[in-house]
């Protein structure tokens, strides 16, 4: 039989706990919304800048403007071939853990961009489509028969890693060796010697450096309240690089805020801009505007920061994210432990129940015996 000691010790150290968790939903509730409001104060100043670039993208076509973070989809069909330059992915994840699978959820989806997956077919592109390439130049390039349909960063994947690559499929679990002739481990050091990470958050920095990836930049304590200056510190690190040719791609990777209740990962292609895409879009824009000065002089001032402005908005997205999903997970840790305090209790009473009636019993068969 239980000891009714051993259960009443069990009882209050649930209810230690069900206090933590509650204070820390309480916390995460307050923070949450401050976090949310940022949030939509900032995505008009972000639709805004989207439609300056594309306006002022679309004022230039038939000119002759150079600009080192422009490209066409030729120049970049070009550059892969080539094999010159590396990849670098900005991670955005959170500081602290009991947030459900906040972390987790991206860190799948950084796995599934970084290491190519030539059976998955789905990917969140960048609103912009700025990476939109053909999918069967590219393999006439590489001489691969394609097996399916593939996204345009696995493209780029596979064009980094000369068309080796991973293929376990974080959908179905499966593997496929179809038209891919060696497959490797994340941890492979030839396979991520082409990849450099920025990290933003504790999580993500331990998760990819066990894993022996390349970070070249880490920032911890700023994952639920992001400021501005580090988006153009990481923005100016990136362009930087970018403008030196040590990187060819730059992809964003982050949890994007959809309502309190949910968030999904979402990547965005920060560089190169296709101008082709831009062009496209634009097609359909009617006025015209007179830019002062010049749309040039404009788009050299405005490039630097849209992405720096695209960079905070996706840490605005994880900050609510992370909130929203500790306050889910506390509420609901919260909720468990009153369900298992209720049911340790009748526990309880049930034990202590039936040690009163084997005392009865056994006080009345003295009795009996007496007599």
């Amino acid at each position: 039989m239980a000891n009714l000691q051993h259960i009443r010790r069990r009882i209050k150290s649930v209810k230690n706990i069900q206090k933590i968790t509650n204070a820390m939903d309480m916390i995460a509730r307050s923070r949450f919304n401050a976090a949310r409001e940022a949030l939509l104060s900032n995505l008009p100043y972000v639709a805004k800048t989207k439609e300056i670039m594309r306006r002022v993208m679309g004022q230039m076509r038939g000119q002759e403007y150079e600009h080192p973070f422009l490209k066409t989809r030729a120049d970049l069909i070009a550059e892969q071939q080539e094999g010159a330059g590396k990849f670098l992915f900005i991670v955005i994840a959170s500081d602290k853990g009991l947030a459900g699978s906040f972390s987790s959820n991206v860190f799948k989806a950084a796995h599934d961009t970084i290491e190519y997956d030539g059976t998955s077919e789905n990917s969140s592109l960048d609103d912009d489509d700025d990476e939109n390439f053909h999918r069967k130049n590219f393999d006439a390039l590489k001489g691969i028969k394609p097996s399916g349909k593939r996204t345009p960063k696995q493209q780029r994947q596979m064009s980094a890693t000369g068309g080796i690559a991973r293929t376990t499929s974080h959908q179905g679990g499966a593997t496929s060796s179809t038209n891919i002739s060696v497959t490797r481990e994340y941890n492979d050091a030839d396979y991520i010697d082409g990849i450099e990470l920025i990290t933003v958050g504790r999580k993500a920095t331990t998760h990819f450096r066990q894993r022996g990836y390349n970070i070249i930049k880490s920032y911890h304590g700023i994952s639920e309240r992001p400021q501005y200056k580090y988006a153009k510190e990481i923005s100016d690190l990136v362009m930087d690089r970018f403008a030196s040719g040590e990187i060819i791609d730059v992809t964003l990777i982050y949890n994007q805020f959809k309502s309190a209740i949910s968030c999904a990962p979402d990547e965005v292609t920060l560089l190169p801009i296709v101008t082709d895409d831009y062009a496209k879009a634009s097609a359909n824009l009617k006025e015209e505007y007179i830019y002062e000065p010049d749309a040039v002089t404009l788009l050299d001032k405005f490039l630097p920061r849209r992405i720096a402005t695209r960079i905070y908005g996706a840490m605005l997205h994880s900050a609510a994210s992370e909130l929203s999903s500790r306050m889910n997970a506390m509420s609901n840790a919260t909720d468990n432990a009153q369900e298992l305090v209720g049911r340790l209790n009748l526990f309880y009473n049930k034990v202590r129940q039936a040690g009163i009636t084997n005392e009865i019993n056994e006080i009345v068969g003295g009795a009996n015996a007496l007599e």
